[in-house]
């Protein structure tokens, strides 16, 4: 390699300075406010998403505590008592709170297009709820108990 000031035509060069880095911010005012809408947009959609998550705790509580029922006679009480607690949470107490019997199980069916509790499990939730000796089977246990589930995971609230 030969030394730069050993040549003479090498000597008189100098080294450019490399362009500017292309920046990504547009220039435009248009592009710069396009941006700032879409920006608003997904913080305002992060909200409904964040809200949505927040308002649907009760469901989630709802279903752990149902989770934990055992086939033991003294927590087959709990299932219309966490029917309940769901329902006053979602709706208006002075709209919950008076339902009894049939009444309350034609209002849950109503609330949710897939609930049967007026046909299918007619009587069941009072009897759960105030009969003292319930000789149920584990299959209608885990039936009820997935047909509340079901109820808990679909109804549309006032929140809704």
């Amino acid at each position: 390699m030969i030394p730069k000031e050993s040549n003479l035509l090498l000597s008189s060069l100098r080294e450019i300075d490399a362009p500017a880095d292309i920046s990504w911010w547009p220039q435009t005012v248009g592009w710069q406010l396009l941006l700032l809408l879409i920006f608003c947009y997904l913080l305002y959609r992060l909200y409904l998403i964040v809200r949505h998550y927040i308002s649907n705790a009760y469901r989630r509580a709802a279903i752990v505590a149902l989770a934990a029922i055992t086939e033991e006679q003294t927590d087959f009480v709990k299932i219309p008592h966490i029917l309940r607690k769901t329902a006053l949470y979602a709706y208006d107490r002075k709209q919950v709170a008076p339902l009894i019997g049939a009444e309350w199980e034609r209002w849950l069916d109503q609330q949710c297009k897939d609930s049967e509790f007026s046909e299918r499990y007619s009587g069941l939730l009072a009897h759960l709820a105030y009969s003292h000796q319930n000789k149920i089977s584990s299959e209608q246990l885990l039936a009820i108990k997935s047909h509340v589930a079901t109820w808990i995971k679909n109804h549309r609230g006032q929140y809704d």
